[in-house]
Protein backbone atom coordinates (compact mmCIF):
# COMPACT_ATOMS: atom_id res chain seq x y z
CA UNK A 1 0.00 0.00 0.00
CA UNK A 2 0.67 3.23 0.39
CA UNK A 3 4.67 4.39 1.37
CA UNK A 4 7.13 7.05 -0.29
CA UNK A 5 9.89 6.53 -2.30
CA UNK A 6 12.16 9.59 -2.59
CA UNK A 7 15.70 10.32 -3.38
CA UNK A 8 18.32 10.40 -0.69
CA UNK A 9 19.33 14.51 -1.07
CA UNK A 10 15.68 15.37 -1.46
CA UNK A 11 14.86 14.03 1.86
CA UNK A 12 17.70 14.91 3.48
CA UNK A 13 17.36 18.45 2.62
CA UNK A 14 13.51 18.26 3.18
CA UNK A 15 14.69 16.76 7.12
CA UNK A 16 16.97 19.65 7.57
CA UNK A 17 14.65 22.53 6.39
CA UNK A 18 12.26 21.46 8.90
CA UNK A 19 13.15 19.28 11.76
CA UNK A 20 13.70 22.77 13.69
CA UNK A 21 10.65 24.45 12.52
CA UNK A 22 7.90 24.75 15.30
CA UNK A 23 5.87 21.70 14.85
CA UNK A 24 2.52 24.01 13.70
CA UNK A 25 4.65 25.13 11.14
CA UNK A 26 5.79 22.03 9.49
CA UNK A 27 4.98 21.12 5.84
CA UNK A 28 2.41 18.76 5.10
CA UNK A 29 5.15 16.58 3.22
CA UNK A 30 7.55 16.65 6.43
CA UNK A 31 4.80 15.39 8.76
CA UNK A 32 3.77 12.55 6.22
CA UNK A 33 7.69 11.32 5.81
CA UNK A 34 7.21 11.50 9.67
CA UNK A 35 4.14 9.43 10.02
CA UNK A 36 4.27 7.17 6.93
CA UNK A 37 6.59 4.50 5.62
CA UNK A 38 9.19 5.69 3.49
CA UNK A 39 12.23 4.40 1.20
CA UNK A 40 15.05 6.13 0.81
CA UNK A 41 16.82 5.75 -2.73
CA UNK A 42 20.00 6.78 -3.83
CA UNK A 43 20.74 9.07 -6.88
CA UNK A 44 21.94 5.87 -8.92
CA UNK A 45 19.19 4.22 -8.10
CA UNK A 46 16.97 7.07 -8.70
CA UNK A 47 18.97 7.58 -12.61
CA UNK A 48 17.63 3.52 -12.84
CA UNK A 49 14.21 4.43 -12.28
CA UNK A 50 13.93 7.01 -14.71
CA UNK A 51 15.77 5.13 -17.42
CA UNK A 52 13.14 2.15 -16.77
CA UNK A 53 10.08 4.16 -15.16
CA UNK A 54 7.30 0.95 -15.61
CA UNK A 55 9.34 -0.02 -12.69
CA UNK A 56 7.44 2.10 -10.47
CA UNK A 57 4.53 -0.05 -11.14
CA UNK A 58 6.53 -2.37 -8.63
CA UNK A 59 4.78 -0.06 -5.78
CA UNK A 60 1.55 1.45 -7.52
CA UNK A 61 0.49 3.14 -4.66
CA UNK A 62 3.72 4.79 -3.61
CA UNK A 63 4.37 8.27 -4.14
CA UNK A 64 7.55 9.04 -5.67
CA UNK A 65 9.65 11.69 -4.80
CA UNK A 66 12.91 12.01 -7.21
CA UNK A 67 16.03 14.11 -7.83
CA UNK A 68 14.69 14.53 -11.73
CA UNK A 69 12.86 17.27 -13.31
CA UNK A 70 9.46 18.14 -13.40
CA UNK A 71 8.75 16.78 -17.11
CA UNK A 72 9.92 13.74 -15.90
CA UNK A 73 8.23 14.09 -12.92
CA UNK A 74 5.04 14.64 -14.93
CA UNK A 75 5.58 12.03 -17.87
CA UNK A 76 5.65 9.32 -15.17
CA UNK A 77 3.09 10.08 -13.33
CA UNK A 78 1.08 10.27 -16.68
CA UNK A 79 2.27 7.32 -18.52
CA UNK A 80 1.90 5.11 -15.47
CA UNK A 81 -0.86 6.62 -12.55
CA UNK A 82 1.60 6.46 -9.77
CA UNK A 83 2.15 10.37 -7.77
CA UNK A 84 5.32 11.43 -9.14
CA UNK A 85 6.83 14.84 -8.40
CA UNK A 86 10.58 16.42 -8.65
CA UNK A 87 12.37 16.79 -6.02
CA UNK A 88 12.62 20.61 -7.40
CA UNK A 89 8.86 21.58 -6.50
CA UNK A 90 7.55 18.55 -4.27
CA UNK A 91 4.04 19.70 -4.18
CA UNK A 92 2.06 16.73 -2.68
CA UNK A 93 -1.17 19.12 -2.36
CA UNK A 94 -2.95 17.05 -4.93
CA UNK A 95 -3.11 13.76 -1.70
CA UNK A 96 -4.75 16.24 0.56
CA UNK A 97 -8.38 16.37 0.44
CA UNK A 98 -10.61 19.15 -0.11
CA UNK A 99 -13.48 17.31 2.17
CA UNK A 100 -16.05 17.60 -0.85
CA UNK A 101 -19.42 16.12 -0.02
CA UNK A 102 -22.71 15.48 -2.12
CA UNK A 103 -26.02 15.69 -0.30
CA UNK A 104 -28.11 13.52 -2.66
CA UNK A 105 -32.29 13.20 -2.75
CA UNK A 106 -34.23 10.66 -4.79
CA UNK A 107 -35.67 11.83 -8.00
CA UNK A 108 -33.86 15.38 -7.18
CA UNK A 109 -31.09 16.79 -9.97
CA UNK A 110 -27.86 17.11 -8.72
CA UNK A 111 -25.75 19.14 -11.08
CA UNK A 112 -23.57 16.53 -13.50
CA UNK A 113 -24.62 14.06 -11.38
CA UNK A 114 -21.21 11.60 -11.11
CA UNK A 115 -19.19 14.11 -13.44
CA UNK A 116 -19.79 16.45 -10.55
CA UNK A 117 -19.28 14.19 -7.80
CA UNK A 118 -15.89 12.76 -9.07
CA UNK A 119 -14.24 16.67 -9.84
CA UNK A 120 -11.76 16.58 -7.02
CA UNK A 121 -10.28 12.89 -7.81
CA UNK A 122 -10.33 12.17 -10.98
CA UNK A 123 -7.52 13.98 -12.26
CA UNK A 124 -5.19 12.19 -9.47
CA UNK A 125 -3.20 9.53 -10.97
CA UNK A 126 -4.56 5.91 -11.22
CA UNK A 127 -3.14 2.80 -12.27
CA UNK A 128 -5.59 0.48 -11.20
CA UNK A 129 -9.69 0.44 -10.02
CA UNK A 130 -12.37 -1.63 -7.31
CA UNK A 131 -16.04 -0.77 -7.26
CA UNK A 132 -17.68 -2.60 -4.82
CA UNK A 133 -21.28 -2.32 -4.13
CA UNK A 134 -23.38 -5.96 -3.09
CA UNK A 135 -26.33 -4.48 -4.47
CA UNK A 136 -25.21 -2.74 -7.56
CA UNK A 137 -27.36 -4.67 -10.13
CA UNK A 138 -30.64 -4.95 -8.14
CA UNK A 139 -32.53 -2.81 -10.65
CA UNK A 140 -32.36 -2.16 -14.13
CA UNK A 141 -34.40 0.46 -14.00
CA UNK A 142 -33.24 4.01 -14.48
CA UNK A 143 -34.77 6.29 -12.56
CA UNK A 144 -33.90 4.10 -9.78
CA UNK A 145 -30.48 3.23 -10.27
CA UNK A 146 -28.82 0.82 -13.50
CA UNK A 147 -25.92 -0.33 -12.54
CA UNK A 148 -24.22 -0.78 -16.03
CA UNK A 149 -25.42 3.13 -16.53
CA UNK A 150 -23.50 3.86 -13.28
CA UNK A 151 -21.12 2.11 -14.01
CA UNK A 152 -20.06 3.20 -17.67
CA UNK A 153 -20.07 7.00 -16.25
CA UNK A 154 -17.94 6.19 -13.32
CA UNK A 155 -15.46 4.44 -15.68
CA UNK A 156 -15.58 7.33 -18.27
CA UNK A 157 -14.62 10.07 -15.71
CA UNK A 158 -12.07 8.10 -13.67
CA UNK A 159 -9.63 6.38 -16.19
CA UNK A 160 -6.90 7.81 -17.04
CA UNK A 161 -6.41 9.84 -20.72
CA UNK A 162 -3.46 7.23 -21.37
CA UNK A 163 -1.79 4.18 -19.71
CA UNK A 164 1.52 3.00 -20.35
CA UNK A 165 1.82 0.16 -17.79
CA UNK A 166 0.47 -2.65 -19.96
CA UNK A 167 -2.93 -3.69 -18.75
CA UNK A 168 -5.34 -1.38 -16.34
CA UNK A 169 -7.20 -3.93 -14.44
CA UNK A 170 -10.72 -2.85 -13.29
CA UNK A 171 -12.56 -5.48 -10.57
CA UNK A 172 -16.40 -5.04 -9.98
CA UNK A 173 -17.82 -7.01 -7.19
CA UNK A 174 -21.26 -7.29 -6.01
CA UNK A 175 -23.42 -10.03 -4.50
CA UNK A 176 -24.96 -12.30 -6.72
CA UNK A 177 -27.86 -13.26 -4.65
CA UNK A 178 -31.42 -11.93 -5.58
CA UNK A 179 -30.42 -9.90 -8.41
CA UNK A 180 -33.19 -9.23 -11.14
CA UNK A 181 -30.55 -10.71 -13.84
CA UNK A 182 -28.37 -13.84 -13.49
CA UNK A 183 -24.80 -13.81 -12.63
CA UNK A 184 -23.40 -14.38 -16.64
CA UNK A 185 -25.88 -11.32 -17.38
CA UNK A 186 -24.19 -8.97 -15.88
CA UNK A 187 -21.03 -10.31 -16.80
CA UNK A 188 -22.32 -9.77 -20.12
CA UNK A 189 -23.69 -6.53 -19.37
CA UNK A 190 -20.43 -5.36 -18.01
CA UNK A 191 -18.77 -6.40 -20.90
CA UNK A 192 -20.61 -4.00 -23.34
CA UNK A 193 -19.63 -1.44 -21.23
CA UNK A 194 -16.37 -2.38 -21.02
CA UNK A 195 -15.83 -2.43 -25.12
CA UNK A 196 -17.59 1.00 -25.11
CA UNK A 197 -14.35 2.56 -23.41
CA UNK A 198 -12.39 3.71 -25.66
CA UNK A 199 -8.82 4.01 -24.67
CA UNK A 200 -5.36 3.45 -26.34
CA UNK A 201 -4.17 1.03 -23.31
CA UNK A 202 -5.87 -2.21 -22.67
CA UNK A 203 -8.29 -2.70 -20.28
CA UNK A 204 -9.65 -5.89 -18.70
CA UNK A 205 -12.38 -6.18 -16.45
CA UNK A 206 -13.07 -8.99 -14.01
CA UNK A 207 -16.02 -9.35 -12.16
CA UNK A 208 -16.89 -11.34 -9.03
CA UNK A 209 -20.55 -12.07 -7.54
CA UNK A 210 -20.29 -13.70 -4.01
CA UNK A 211 -23.01 -15.44 -2.00
CA UNK A 212 -24.96 -13.69 1.20
CA UNK A 213 -23.39 -17.01 2.54
CA UNK A 214 -19.74 -16.11 1.57
CA UNK A 215 -16.72 -14.83 3.99
CA UNK A 216 -16.68 -11.47 2.08
CA UNK A 217 -19.95 -10.35 2.39
CA UNK A 218 -19.86 -8.65 5.87
CA UNK A 219 -16.72 -7.00 5.45
CA UNK A 220 -17.94 -5.42 2.23
CA UNK A 221 -21.02 -3.32 3.69
CA UNK A 222 -20.04 0.16 2.29
CA UNK A 223 -20.38 0.97 -1.34
CA UNK A 224 -16.62 2.07 -2.28
CA UNK A 225 -14.50 2.89 -5.78
CA UNK A 226 -10.77 2.70 -4.75
CA UNK A 227 -8.08 3.89 -6.50
CA UNK A 228 -4.03 4.34 -5.27
CA UNK A 229 -4.80 7.67 -4.24
CA UNK A 230 -8.22 7.77 -3.49
CA UNK A 231 -12.05 6.53 -2.13
CA UNK A 232 -15.42 7.71 -3.43
CA UNK A 233 -17.67 6.19 -0.60
CA UNK A 234 -21.69 6.41 -1.32
CA UNK A 235 -23.97 6.08 1.82
CA UNK A 236 -26.60 3.77 -0.51
CA UNK A 237 -25.57 2.70 -3.19
CA UNK A 238 -22.86 3.53 -6.30
CA UNK A 239 -25.82 3.14 -9.11
CA UNK A 240 -27.03 6.81 -7.60
CA UNK A 241 -27.91 8.40 -10.58
CA UNK A 242 -29.87 8.44 -13.73
CA UNK A 243 -27.98 11.06 -15.84
CA UNK A 244 -28.21 14.04 -13.29
CA UNK A 245 -31.25 12.77 -11.33
CA UNK A 246 -30.23 11.21 -8.12
CA UNK A 247 -31.86 7.62 -7.36
CA UNK A 248 -31.55 7.56 -3.51
CA UNK A 249 -31.53 9.38 -0.90
CA UNK A 250 -27.52 9.30 0.05
CA UNK A 251 -24.00 11.73 1.05
CA UNK A 252 -21.31 10.69 -1.34
CA UNK A 253 -17.83 11.38 -0.25
CA UNK A 254 -14.96 11.67 -2.94
CA UNK A 255 -11.83 12.07 -0.66
CA UNK A 256 -7.73 11.82 -1.55
CA UNK A 257 -6.04 9.79 0.90
CA UNK A 258 -5.40 12.35 3.84
CA UNK A 259 -7.13 15.19 5.23
CA UNK A 260 -4.97 18.23 7.07
CA UNK A 261 -6.15 17.10 10.12
CA UNK A 262 -5.30 13.51 10.19
CA UNK A 263 -1.70 14.91 9.72
CA UNK A 264 -2.08 16.36 12.71
CA UNK A 265 -2.92 13.38 13.63
CA UNK A 266 -6.44 14.49 15.18
CA UNK A 267 -8.44 12.11 12.73
CA UNK A 268 -8.69 9.27 10.60
CA UNK A 269 -7.35 9.51 6.88
CA UNK A 270 -9.06 8.11 4.26
CA UNK A 271 -6.30 6.17 3.61
CA UNK A 272 -6.75 3.77 5.97
CA UNK A 273 -10.38 3.28 4.79
CA UNK A 274 -9.02 2.30 1.58
CA UNK A 275 -6.53 0.07 3.75
CA UNK A 276 -9.40 -1.77 5.50
CA UNK A 277 -11.41 -2.43 2.31
CA UNK A 278 -8.38 -3.64 0.14
CA UNK A 279 -7.22 -5.85 3.36
CA UNK A 280 -10.43 -7.55 3.16
CA UNK A 281 -10.83 -8.02 -0.88
CA UNK A 282 -7.32 -9.59 -0.79
CA UNK A 283 -7.68 -11.96 1.85
CA UNK A 284 -10.95 -12.95 -0.37
CA UNK A 285 -8.82 -13.28 -3.03
CA UNK A 286 -6.50 -15.00 -1.63
CA UNK A 287 -9.15 -17.50 -0.27
CA UNK A 288 -10.32 -17.78 -4.00
CA UNK A 289 -7.49 -18.66 -5.39
CA UNK A 290 -6.62 -21.92 -3.97
CA UNK A 291 -6.53 -25.43 -5.42
CA UNK A 292 -9.27 -27.66 -4.13
CA UNK A 293 -11.30 -25.06 -2.83
CA UNK A 294 -15.69 -25.06 -2.51
CA UNK A 295 -16.78 -22.29 -5.43
CA UNK A 296 -20.25 -22.48 -5.23
CA UNK A 297 -20.53 -19.13 -3.18
CA UNK A 298 -19.19 -16.75 -5.70
CA UNK A 299 -19.16 -16.57 -9.28
CA UNK A 300 -16.09 -15.01 -11.48
CA UNK A 301 -15.90 -13.67 -15.19
CA UNK A 302 -13.03 -12.20 -16.68
CA UNK A 303 -13.59 -9.76 -19.57
CA UNK A 304 -16.65 -11.04 -19.92
CA UNK A 305 -16.00 -14.75 -19.90
CA UNK A 306 -17.44 -16.84 -17.26
CA UNK A 307 -15.07 -19.26 -15.28
CA UNK A 308 -15.04 -22.14 -12.95
CA UNK A 309 -12.85 -19.85 -10.89
CA UNK A 310 -10.16 -17.25 -9.82
CA UNK A 311 -7.01 -18.42 -11.10
CA UNK A 312 -5.06 -15.12 -10.12
CA UNK A 313 -4.88 -12.03 -8.67
CA UNK A 314 -5.10 -9.21 -11.16
CA UNK A 315 -5.48 -5.90 -9.61
CA UNK A 316 -2.28 -4.14 -8.86
CA UNK A 317 -3.71 -3.08 -5.54
CA UNK A 318 -4.59 -6.27 -4.29
CA UNK A 319 -0.91 -7.20 -4.28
Amino acid sequence: MFSVIITDTIYNKIIEEEKNNPVAEHANLYKILRKYEHQIITTEETEKLKNTPQDVLKHPSSLYILSITPDEASAIQQNYGVMCVSGDNPDVSALIDINDAFVANKYHKLERGWDAVLDSVEKLPSNSLIIVDRYLFETIEPEEGDGFANIEVILDQLLPKQFHGGKYIITIMFNKDNQPLKFDDIAMGLEVVRKKIRKEYPIQMEVIGFDKGSKIYAKLHNRVIISNYYIVEAGHKIAAFDEDIATARQTIYPMAIFTESSLLGASSPPLRAIKQNVAAIKDFFKYVTRENKNYDKYAYALDGERKKHCTAIRNRLLK
